[in-house]
């Protein structure tokens, strides 16, 4: 049976047409891919296996108890699932059942202090932005979208999620001179005011960013128990940790808050909400995804999903391939058809699976140039009869670029750029 293919030229100006429109509400959920793909090798969050290795080693250092029991829990777990996440999923459930016992050479007190030394090598590894130097803050891909925000002449601002705890979309906002809402109020220590979350309405010409899994610098005020913003305090932050309780943790202030924001979006007519970055893996997100989807009346999710990875045999594959996969399955069956996948290779599309495939040759008069979104296999050598260039067979297949992050932003940073082209389409 032959594989459906999908055109990237026809859905990438589906896309353009979405963000030069003023009647679209157009929302950004970016993961841990935009802390990764920042545009600076030296400045970027490491994947969750380097983060892992990097963790793990530092808490080795910090005490033979703790790599004894860190050593055992990964025998407990097995090296193909062993990660940040399952390892502090693992020290927060034995904690939460040790009793007055003893486990992996720990007692409750010292499972406490494991999982205190964990977090802290956590918010050190994403605490990057003590390393970015000056004069490569334009340099970041987040100031690329930053321009394109800037630029953008829209009657609804754009509205940014991230479970990103870093400061580097504050960094890129603020080095465009671009005024936001994040929710808080205040100067001297400025605090969470759920209220203004609710009601954005306040606020109709800020860009909006909101941190759904919290972010450096936040902590309580004991006094009031009230969420303020301390950047001194990065020691006390309170984040949502990869670990299996950020559902519990979720349905808390001010995370619940920032999930409802995120529902509200997409219930709203014309709302169309892209991702990046993103892998799906926060359940507790995806269920209000889906669900608002579902409510919604005329809203899209189009996530651009990077879907490479390697397997147990060291081979590159890609994950929509899989018809389990979580994503793919998302898109075609729970969803109601509101939300397209745009992979590496492939996409799933009106709930249709399929390979990207140009069905023509590029032109050179195209609006948009074909290589700011998608990467041409190089020409087939044939015998055989059909379309060629000189002696090799063009098959149109390739590589769909946006699902990096570093590229989504140098594309819409094109956009921003060609004013001819953007200004006339905006006024056909």
């Amino acid at each position: 049976m032959n594989l459906h293919t999908h055109d990237p030229r026809e859905y990438i100006r589906g896309i353009h047409q979405i963000l030069i429109s003023d009647k679209k509400r157009i929302g950004f959920l970016f993961g841990a891919g935009s802390s990764f793909a920042t545009g600076i090798p030296s400045t970027r969050v490491p994947a969750v296996s380097e983060m892992t290795i990097k963790i793990v080693s530092e808490v080795e250092k910090c005490s033979e108890i703790y790599a004894t029991a860190v050593n055992e829990i990964r025998a407990e777990i097995g090296d193909e699932l062993f990660n940040i996440e399952s390892l502090l999923s693992s020290i927060e459930a034995k904690r939460a059942v040790i009793g007055c016992g003893t486990l992996n050479g720990l007692n409750s007190s010292g499972f406490a202090d494991l999982a205190t030394c964990v977090k802290g090598h956590v918010v050190n590894l994403v605490s990057i932005h003590k390393t970015l130097k000056p004069e490569d803050r334009s340099n970041l891909a987040h100031s690329k979208l930053s321009s394109w925000v800037s630029k953008a002449r829209r009657s609804f601002p754009a509205e940014i999620f991230t479970t990103n705890y870093d400061y580097l979309f504050e960094i890129a906002l603020e080095g465009s001179g671009i005024p936001y809402f994040d929710g808080f109020s205040g100067s001297y220590e400025p605090f969470f005011c759920p209220e203004a979350v609710e009601d954005v309405e306040a606020y109709p010409h800020l860009v909006k960013l909101w941190k759904m899994h919290g972010s450096l610098g936040w902590t309580y005020r004991e006094s009031d128990k009230a969420v303020i913003r301390n950047n001194s305090a990065t020691a006390e932050s309170i984040l949502i940790y990869p670990s299996h309780l950020k559902y519990n943790t979720s349905k808390k202030q001010p995370y619940v808050g920032l999930i409802d924001r995120l529902c509200t979006f997409l219930q709203q007519d014309d709302a169309v909400l892209i991702t990046c970055g993103y892998s799906f893996g926060d359940n507790h997100i995806n269920e209000r995804i889906a669900t608002s989807l579902r409510r919604g009346a005329n809203s899209h999710v189009i996530a651009l999903y990077y879907d490479q990875y390697k397997d147990s045999d060291d081979k590159t594959v890609f994950g929509l391939t899989d018809a389990t996969d979580k994503v793919r399955s998302m898109a075609t069956h729970g969803t109601s058809g509101k939300m397209s996948v745009y992979g590496l290779r492939h996409a799933v599309i009106g709930g249709k699976f399929g390979k990207w495939q140009l069905r023509s040759e590029p032109k050179s008069d195209e609006s948009i140039r074909i290589d700011q979104y998608f990467d041409e296999d190089a020409a087939m050598p044939s015998e055989e009869t059909g379309e060629h260039k000189g002696n090799e067979k063009w098959t149109g297949a390739g590589r769909f670029l946006l699902p990096d992050f570093c590229q989504l932003t140098k594309f819409l940073y094109g956009l921003s750029t060609t004013e001819t082209v953007f200004d006339s389409a905006k006024s056909a």
